[in-house]
């Protein structure tokens, strides 16, 4: 696993990263909340990675990190709502449950197909994500059922060797702030439905 830091990545070492990601590897990345694992939504070998690190998951979907609202309307039916949301909140941690255009790796959708969408506010990933021209996965760096990962020792000390292995290359931000998860809106039909409250709390 090769470690980059923020730094480094900002010297230009973005490139290594879209690297990574275009030939199908995982790496592990800052948002503004924790640390998240990303692949290339569109490929499945990478996606393939991606499951095998987070092991037994019960067919729960997963989220993608897009650049902007222009990325996430090739991939997902964006509701009046949801562009009001977007509008509000984003880039923040907010994630938009949508109808899918089914363009991403089929298991990273519900199972009423749908796909969350996220624009984390971290310029540098935003930057990574336009440059690679595909969405990203952003599910935190844990195994399922794990505590999320707010720095690489964390991430390490929890993490067994053989998932350790699976990883290409880590994004390294240093310790990052505590925040709750990213708060998750359902936006895919008329009624809009809160899923979960996180960092941003919104009023039924």
């Amino acid at each position: 696993m090769e470690i980059i830091s923020i730094e480094e990545a900002k010297k230009g070492q973005g490139e290594k990263v879209v690297a990574v990601l275009k030939r199908g590897g995982l790496i592990i990345y800052p948002t503004d909340t924790c640390y998240g694992l990303g692949a290339d939504a569109t490929n499945p070998l990478a996606i393939d990675k991606l499951m095998a690190f987070k092991g037994e998951r019960e067919g729960k979907p997963v989220a993608v990190a897009v650049s902007n609202l222009a990325m996430a309307e090739e991939y997902v039916f964006l509701s009046a709502a949801a562009r009001a949301l977007a509008k509000k909140y984003l880039p923040g941690p907010l994630t938009l449950v949508c109808q899918s255009k089914h363009k991403t790796d089929p298991r990273l959708e519900s199972g009423e197909g749908t796909l969350g969408i996220r624009v984390p506010n971290t310029p540098l990933v935003l930057a990574i994500i336009a440059a690679l021209g595909k969405p990203i996965t952003t599910t935190s760096a844990n195994i399922s059922g794990g505590a999320s990962p707010y720095s690489r020792f964390s991430w390490e000390k929890e993490t067994p060797q053989e998932r350790q292995a699976l990883v290409d290359l880590f994004l390294d931000a240093g310790n990052l702030p505590f925040s709750p998860p990213s708060t998750v809106i359902d936006v895919s039909s008329k009624e809009i439905k809160i899923i979960r409250q996180g960092a941003i709390k919104i009023k039924e």
